[in-house]
């Protein structure tokens, strides 16, 4: 029975390709936030 360990070994690599991923997308995201936090607050509040 040597079919299940390849399979196994892939399952396992998806598996850490997909949290790296998500890891990265997160990081983006949480980034982008605090640009636009940033932004928002170098803005005087009275101009318009």
């Amino acid at each position: 029975m040597t079919l299940p360990t390849p399979i196994l070994a892939s399952a396992f690599v998806l598996a850490g390709a997909a949290l790296v991923a998500l890891r990265s997308a997160a990081f983006t995201a949480t980034r982008r936030s605090m640009v636009k936090v940033r932004s928002d607050r170098r803005r005087p509040a009275g101009s318009r």
